[in-house]
């Protein structure tokens, strides 16, 4: 720790009157998954899933703290539905 109690990045941002921020992106597929029972003999087990399960969500977040000021949350979500020139995710949007 430095000298008056903040991490090195803390004391920088500190300095600079900048904000300190973290930003995580993550994905889900909408498929369901795959699933095994036992039956009984002669009699074919039936597992219902629901929808059809195309598709997938991306989500974003990003958390911005700066001493002094009130913290910020900020995400978006995405869903994917596979139709021409939707994007998967959030790489190269503006």
């Amino acid at each position: 720790m430095e000298e008056g109690g903040l991490a090195a990045g803390k004391a920088t941002a500190t300095a600079c009157d900048g904000w300190i921020v973290f930003e995580d992106e993550a994905g889900q597929s909408m498929t369901p998954p795959r699933a095994r029972t036992w039956g009984r003999v002669g009699r074919t087990p039936v597992v219902q899933v629901r929808g059809r399960g195309l598709g997938r969500v991306s989500m974003a977040g990003m958390t911005c703290y700066k001493p002094g000021e009130r913290s910020l949350m900020f995400y978006a979500v995405r869903e994917y539905r596979g139709r021409k020139g939707q994007p998967k995710g959030f790489g190269g949007v503006t």
